[in-house]
């Protein structure tokens, strides 16, 4: 979930209020939803588009947001082994 710093002022003044925010947790809570994925696999992130200088809180919610999708990645291919090890039975 991108952009979350525009969609709260309280995140907006500080990076570090993104998981105190209920407005927040309600937009991960409607994506989740949506999607009909687990609330944990929703992982809001704050893009940078106006910066110049890096922000370790903000670079620490994107690798939070990329070990996620590795990990979803790695449990896909584990079923997909698995699928092909039963149809090679």
């Amino acid at each position: 979930m991108t952009k979350v710093d525009e969609a709260c002022p309280f995140v907006s003044q500080d990076i570090q209020n993104i998981y105190k925010s209920g407005y927040i947790e309600e937009m991960m809570q409607e994506v989740s939803t949506r999607l009909g994925v687990p609330m944990s696999c929703v992982v809001p992130v704050k893009n940078y588009s106006k910066e110049l200088e890096l922000d370790v809180n903000c670079d620490i919610l994107l690798l939070t947001a990329i070990i996620q999708m590795l990990r979803s990645t790695d449990s896909y291919f584990d079923e997909l082994s698995d699928v092909q090890q039963v149809n090679s039975l």
